[in-house]
């Protein structure tokens, strides 16, 4: 009986090492999955950051990237050496202008209020539906299941339709929070 109960402590243990080297290869996935799909946008995640631009130019910058980023309009903001990048959704032929990041930082988002970030100026349509909310594993799975279809108007563009990338970027997230 005593080496049963042994064996089965030691299947217990085993089982939560595993879980946890499992939970950490995901946040470790997921870092790589952030760097690569949002970092441009939001900046990093691992430690807060000033946004490198006011308010003011951002929602200038992202209304412009709505209006539909037409050669004149990127003509136009070339001056200001903003670059001009394909949209998160690769549309053959449209083209936006921005300086990145102009996103809100994402360091502490998982449990922070939705349009929390002191500077950061947030659409209408975003604090309208979204002002509040917490963010937590069911709602930025959501959001990043695709922001336009969740709140139209808002001023991102992404859309990632493989929850195991969602789940990834999710746990680095919350492991930065």
């Amino acid at each position: 009986m005593k080496t049963w109960t042994v064996g089965v402590g030691m299947l217990i243990a085993w089982a939560g090492v595993a879980a946890a080297q499992a939970q950490e290869d995901d946040v470790i996935a997921g870092e790589k999955l952030f760097v690569a799909q949002c970092q441009l946008c939001h900046g990093s995640a691992a430690a807060p950051q000033a946004s490198r631009r006011p308010a003011v130019a951002q929602s200038a910058a992202i209304r412009l990237a709505m209006r539909g980023g037409d050669a004149q309009t990127v003509t136009d903001f070339s001056r200001l050496a903003l670059p001009v990048l394909q949209p998160h959704n690769g549309s053959a032929g449209e083209r936006i202008a921005f300086a990145p990041p102009f996103g809100p930082n994402l360091h502490g988002v998982y449990g922070r209020p939705a349009g929390s970030v002191v500077g950061f100026d947030y659409s209408s349509a975003f604090l309208n539906a979204l002002k509040g909310m917490e963010w937590n594993e069911a709602a930025l799975n959501v959001w990043l299941m695709g922001t336009q279809a969740w709140v139209p108007g808002v001023y991102m563009f992404y859309k990632q339709p493989d929850a195991e990338i969602r789940r990834k970027i999710i746990a680095y997230l919350k492991a930065n929070s």
